[in-house]
């Protein structure tokens, strides 16, 4: 019997697989070398199929999960057809094969939806949330007192200059110099629009979010993730730095009128 056999005819990954067939995955492929020796490759159309059925199916999957659930779950099964890549397989193929990012690939799946549905995107329900970051969460930058602490190392330096010119006095100012240097790239790294970021992922900013696991209300480094539906479709989606959702509207709605663009 096929795999197909022991699937319901409304399971999801049948659903999926057929909608996936109308549109050409093949274009966010590279072109892989063919090679007439040696063991066969794998299907990389089928290998995107699984990737994207292992995100939309748990949300978030690691490699090791994908190769896992090819071995032992018949909806992965059935996209890889009895095949299941190795963790580092999957590795490849996601840094090397694939020729776009996945936001072209979303917005050709919500181009089909969209079109299929007839989906109504002149009105738009946004929602917003904080998620916290995957960073050290002691690992804060603030840019007002990296500023502060600029303006005093002038001072110092300032003050070096006006005393008398000796080999210590050199030997300071390398050392104020370089911690100039660390100062601006900090300022540099904040930008104009923010505050704060973490030393263990740049583009994550200290922000309160709802809720944490040691139950206190302390600054966190996150990111602002604004999601706008229309008739119950996820339409837009943006991922920003700004603690305000009032800050995040305007970029969100840009992106969404792009995308409105693109569709029609």
């Amino acid at each position: 019997m096929l795999i197909q056999d022991y699937l319901d005819i409304c399971d999801p990954v049948l659903t999926f697989d057929r909608f996936m067939g109308e549109i050409e995955l093949e274009k966010y492929l590279k072109n892989i070398p063919q090679h007439y020796t040696g063991r066969l490759r794998y299907d990389p159309v089928s290998m995107l199929k699984t990737v994207l059925f292992g995100f939309m199916a748990n949300g978030y999957i690691s490699l090791r999960e994908l190769e896992d659930q090819c071995k032992i779950n018949l909806r992965f099964m059935y996209l890889m057809d009895h095949q299941a890549p190795s963790y580092r397989t999957f590795g490849y193929f996601i840094n090397e094969v694939l020729a776009d990012s996945i936001e072209e690939i979303f917005q050709d799946i919500n181009k089909k939806i969209f079109e299929t549905e007839h989906v109504d995107l002149q009105h738009l329900y946004i929602d917003g949330s904080k998620f916290e970051a995957n960073a050290n969460k002691y690992s804060w930058v603030w840019k007002k007192a990296t500023e502060k602490s600029r303006c005093r190392l002038f001072g110092k330096i300032t003050t070096l200059f006006e005393e008398t010119t000796q080999q210590r006095h050199y030997e300071k100012l390398k050392e104020y110099a370089a911690k100039l240097e660390e100062y601006v790239e900090k300022i540099k790294i904040c930008g104009e629009d923010r505050n704060s970021y973490s030393k263990t992922d740049h583009s994550a900013t200290f922000m309160r979010i709802k809720t944490d696991y040691m139950g206190n209300d302390q600054l966190l480094p996150a990111y602002n993730v604004q999601v706008g539906v229309a008739d119950e479709y996820i339409a837009v989606v943006d991922v920003n730095q700004y603690r305000s959702d009032m800050d995040c509207f305007i970029p969100l709605m840009t992106r969404n009128t792009m995308k409105i663009h693109f569709v029609q």
